[in-house]
């Protein structure tokens, strides 16, 4: 049987993962959140409390914790907008096993996870403690290591906050963002250095056309 840690998972350990959840409307929804082990059976999540995933957690109790390294799925659920209707395409998804969650059909691995604690963490975000109810992995086969599939990754994961904390009135996340577009121009640099004219060339370059108008907007509010 496939353990979490078969998955790469170590205590202490920030992954990057893609977690699923139902909307209050039945329609399957799927958000990247960074996921750390806290026991053989136990991940906890890190999340906005603003956050539609959360939410769906606090009211579904429960979640599927999906595996990928597929930069493009990591964009189209952080970013809704990239996709046609704006959601997610409910194609994407198939029924959980175990839990009353949707999983991603195309992911490496998914691990259904059952709320079992929410807790405060900071002034913006929670603290979700799941208890994990099945593991399963596709088994497909591995697939040579571009730095650009990463570095695309790298990037979308930072923009997500970049959006949260640009134009934010506290001086510090100010400052925040700034070091974070930062990092996102030197995984820019690498993505078109290694992988030019790619998928992940496009997903960055559209990436920076969104960071740009967020940035033109915050300039327009002042």
């Amino acid at each position: 049987m496939t353990s979490i840690t078969d998955l790469g998972f170590a205590e202490g350990v920030i992954v990057e993962t893609v977690v699923s959840t139902y909307n209050a409307d039945g329609q399957a929804n799927a958000a990247p959140m960074g996921a750390v082990i806290t026991s053989a059976q136990r991940i906890a999540i890190r999340i906005f409390t603003s956050s539609l995933t959360y939410r769906n957690l606090h009211s579904k109790r429960c979640a599927v914790v999906n595996v990928t390294s597929d930069a493009e799925v990591f964009y189209r659920t952080a970013f809704k907008e990239v996709n046609s209707e704006g959601v997610v395409p409910q194609e994407w998804f198939g029924k959980a096993e175990t839990v009353g969650a949707p999983r991603l059909l195309a992911a490496d691995a998914f691990i259904e996870v059952a709320v079992a604690e929410m807790r405060p963490f900071d002034a913006e975000r929670a603290e979700v403690v799941c208890e994990v109810k099945l593991v399963k992995a596709s088994g497909v086969l591995p697939k040579a290591y571009c730095r650009a599939q990463s570095a695309a990754i790298e990037a979308i994961i930072h923009a997500t906050r970049v959006k949260a904390f640009i134009g934010h009135a506290d001086g510090w996340k100010r400052e925040q963002a700034l070091k974070l577009l930062e990092t996102i121009r030197e995984c820019n640099d690498v993505v078109n250095r290694v992988a030019p004219s790619s998928r992940y060339s496009e997903i960055m370059a559209d990436l920076n056309q969104r960071i740009d108008s967020w940035r033109a907007k915050c300039e327009s509010l002042r």
